[in-house]
């Protein structure tokens, strides 16, 4: 044998050496064994003799160069049938209450608050007197007024005379129709300043009627900004400024905000129920009296207001209660669990077998959240597969299992 020789069984068998003990460090781990032969292809061999060696099965090991890569997972998912909506849905929101009808008295007269005849929580009737304003000023300026009608009718009837006498004398030619002319006019003149005199003393007593302040409708005083002595001013309508709040509050208005959901399912003359965390166990009754007709583009709502009788002012002005409408369920309108839903670029929807049980999403509207399950008004029927708490990698097109609920075996007997 040649030395070439010699040396060549040497290397061979510390190559060999070395193959058997990466194959022993890396037997537990299949992994690790594929990504060190994809290293060394030139290795391969001697690392099969050596698992040989070791008792294992090369296969095990080394994964076959023309073996084609497995098949994605085939994800195992349960199904729920959408149910039918009930006839009726009752929509329940927060409301309240607000007086049907309110007022705030402000003065048309300036002056100082002579009396104040009615305080906060007084019930009060239409026409009944509130506050006196006193306004000396006002009623010398009537006076005076009144004067100046005794005045204009002076001067009217002496033009008046004048004018006869000159239409009389015009004819003989003792006055000439110029002069006849001017007389005409003065009479004219005078009839203009008697209707104005006549007109000043007008609006002069309704300065002075002003100065007596009245409730426009029955109701309650529920604020007071005035006390007898202070002055108050006609010039000064802006409402922070009133002198007394009046509402009517025999009948209540309840505010609510409908969601955009809902704001074409209710409508004028719906009946409502209202409950009040104050009155336990009371249920009253309400119905739908006015609709904004529009859509509050900040909240998605739309205004309504419910008419509720008050008999007795039993119920405060802004108390806070819950209000309970029913509803007509839309038409097709399905009920699904509420793990069925998912987000995905920022509409909801959920995820459906289809006839070949692959994933399809479906776009939902939903109308109503019941707690376990919600009110889809569009997007599925009663025939679709919806897939239960979709695994967030589920997608478009992949083939899923359908789990089949198996019944629960029957313990033996003993």
């Amino acid at each position: 044998m040649t030395r070439a020789s010699l040396l060549n069984d040497a290397e061979l068998g510390n190559m060999k050496a070395k193959a058997i003990g990466v194959a022993v460090a890396l037997a537990g781990c299949a992994g690790g064994v594929a990504l060190w032969l994809s290293a060394e292809p030139k290795s391969a061999a001697l690392v099969v003799q050596a698992a040989q060696a070791l008792g294992l099965k090369p296969e095990a090991g080394a994964p076959k160069a023309d073996a084609k890569p497995s098949a994605g997972v085939l994800r195992s998912v349960r199904i729920v049938r959408p149910e039918p909506a009930k006839g009726t849905t009752t929509l329940s929101l927060a409301g309240r209450t607000a007086p049907a009808e309110q007022a705030l008295i402000l003065s048309r007269a300036s002056g100082f608050v002579a009396e104040r005849r009615v305080d906060i929580g007084d019930r009060v009737k239409a026409g009944q007197v509130l506050v006196v304003i006193e306004a000396p000023e006002v009623e010398q300026e009537l006076q005076r007024a009144r004067a100046s009608i005794d005045q204009m009718k002076a001067r009217l009837e002496l033009a008046r005379a004048t004018l006869e006498r000159g239409e009389s004398l015009v004819g003989k030619g003792h006055v000439s129709v110029q002069t006849l002319d001017e007389r005409r006019a003065t009479k004219m003149a005078a009839d203009a300043d008697l209707a104005a005199a006549l007109a000043e003393v007008k609006r002069l007593e309704e300065v002075r009627s002003f100065q007596t302040v009245r409730a426009p409708f029955d109701g309650t005083v529920v604020a007071r900004q005035v006390e007898r002595g202070d002055r108050v001013s006609a010039d000064s309508g802006q409402q922070g400024n009133f002198l007394l709040r009046i509402a009517h509050l025999d009948e209540l208005r309840i505010e609510i905000d409908v969601p955009q959901s809902y704001a074409l399912s209710v409508e004028k003359g719906a009946s409502a129920k209202v409950s009040f965390a104050e009155l336990p166990g009371q249920m009253l009754t309400a119905r739908v009296g006015r609709i904004s007709q529009e859509i509050d583009p900040a909240s998605n709502t739309m205004r309504a207001e419910l008419l509720m009788p008050n008999p007795g002012s039993r119920i405060p002005s802004g108390l806070n209660g819950q209000v309970m409408i029913e509803l007509a369920a839309a038409g097709g309108a399905v009920t699904v669990p509420t793990n069925t839903l998912l987000t995905r670029g920022g509409e909801q929807m959920v995820a459906a077998a289809d006839d070949s049980d692959r994933v399809v999403l479906k776009r939902v509207s939903v109308a109503k959240d019941l707690g376990e399950r919600v009110v889809i008004s569009t997007g599925l029927t009663e025939h679709d597969r919806v897939i239960v708490s979709p695994n967030a990698l589920l997608q478009v097109g992949d083939r899923v299992e359908i789990l089949t609920p198996t019944a629960r075996a029957t313990p033996a007997a003993k």
